[in-house]
């Protein structure tokens, strides 16, 4: 049978048609997915942002919040104001929806893009606009291996044992994080920690061994990047700090909570009340003192007990010096703007500060000394009835022949987590 002219012309109407369609689904599934990949793009840059954002909360009051969060959109690919790019960041109040809205606490960032499409154009669609959020708090951790150790200083200096002793340091669960270079000097040194991140070198200059319970096959890992200061949120209790008399304590007595010029004890039972203490000079304890902060003035059987504990606030140039032969019990306070904090020096301050102590020493809560050296062991020193130890310090030196441990127990803390907070992204 013969098929009419007209009926081969309908079908290749019909197979154009068809052609026609498919292509334009083709074309649709190409832009979609074209689509997809810069939304995932942009995802990635509103996640950096918020991070970056939330991470600036510490710093000046949270006044670069906005910038931090902008400059890490750009460095993935986005900057605000630059081909049809806009990324907003909104901090204080907080977020502007979600169950956030309105609280500081949360940093939220937009990144809104108009991206090209190419075979939508036929149905007249020449652009969308893509639009992702994200929402970034701070918490503390209390997980494996969060960080406890920090030293700030550049690569040439860091953490460093440099002592012809054999200090042994135990921090299985604690994570060490080194702006410089860790260097480990002496005829033995053995350092056992959770982690170990280096932004610089590592190198064993003496005998020993370096090992890391989370990552015992890279251990420490060199060149991450820089942390940054994690406790430069604190503000000190007085600026300028002035005044106060000189206390040169030889017997037993009580100490209540204020401001003082220096403070030199060289014997006795010496019992620091709860509260805050400025010390605009030198801490300084010798001989064979036994100081604490307990509500028992005889420190034995304390460890760890004191819920109300101090905090010493060291400026004017001042600083502290803890020789081994004194028994030295101090606890941070659980609660109150300085919860979590032992020793606090002025960031101004490069004053080197020693911490040693007897055997049945320890120093429970954060070690803060920004631009200074600390050098922490010693003979006897163990600190093992400290249920926490945090150290931030420009230069940190383990030093003498003792095993010194340092823990990470933080539930006398509130939320039972560190003070040392790190972002996390929750919406």
């Amino acid at each position: 049978m013969r098929r009419r002219k007209n009926e081969t012309g309908q079908a290749l109407v019909l197979t154009a048609l068809s052609l026609f369609v498919l292509i334009g689904f083709a074309g649709l599934g190409i832009d979609m997915g074209v689509l997809r990949y810069e939304r995932r793009l942009q995802q990635t840059a509103a996640d950096a942002a918020a991070i970056a954002g939330v991470n600036d909360i510490r710093y000046s009051s949270g006044t670069g919040v906005v910038g931090a969060g902008k400059d890490a959109s750009s460095k993935n690919g986005f900057t605000d104001g630059v081909n049809n790019v806009t990324v907003t960041i909104n901090h204080n109040p907080g977020p502007t929806t979600g169950p956030h809205t309105g609280d500081s606490n949360y940093v939220e960032a937009f990144v809104t893009a108009v991206q090209p499409t190419y075979f939508m154009r036929i149905f007249n669609v020449p652009s969308k606009t893509v639009t992702t959020r994200a929402v970034a708090t701070l918490v503390g951790e209390n997980s494996t291996s969060p960080g406890c150790v920090y030293t700030l200083g550049p690569p040439g200096t860091g953490v460093g044992v440099t002592t012809g002793g054999t200090p042994t340091v135990n921090a299985p669960t604690c994570g060490f994080y080194d702006a410089g270079n860790f260097t480990t000097n002496g005829s033995r040194v053995d350092i056992s920690a959770g982690n170990i991140g280096v932004v610089g070198t590592d190198k064993n200059n003496g005998g020993g061994t370096v090992t890391c319970a989370a990552s015992p096959t890279d251990c420490p890992v060199t060149g991450v990047p820089p942390t940054g200061d994690p406790l430069s949120f604190l503000a000190p209790p007085c600026s300028p700090c002035s005044g106060g008399a000189n206390l040169n304590i030889s017997s037993s007595q009580t100490v209540s909570p204020g401001t003082y010029g220096s403070i030199s004890i060289t014997g006795g039972t010496v019992d620091f009340q709860p509260g805050t203490y400025i010390v605009n000079g030198n801490l300084t304890i010798n001989g064979n003192a036994i100081v604490c902060n307990s509500t028992n003035t005889d420190c034995s059987g304390m460890p760890g007990s004191e819920n109300a504990g101090v905090t010493f606030y060291i400026d004017n140039g001042g600083s502290i010096s803890i020789n081994g032969t004194s028994t030295v019990q101090f606890s941070a306070p659980n609660s109150g703007t300085y919860a979590g904090i032992l020793f606090y020096q002025d960031p101004s301050d490069t004053s080197t500060a020693t911490l040693n102590g007897t055997n049945s020493s320890f120093f429970q809560g954060g070690l803060y000394f920004p631009s200074a050296q600390l050098t922490f062991g010693g003979t006897n020193f163990t600190n093992a009835s400290a249920a926490y130890t945090l150290i931030v310090a420009n230069d940190l030196k383990f030093n003498g022949t003792a095993t010194v441990n340092i823990n990470s127990n933080y539930s006398s803390l509130p939320g039972s987590v560190s003070i040392i907070k790190n972002a996390i992204l929750v919406e």
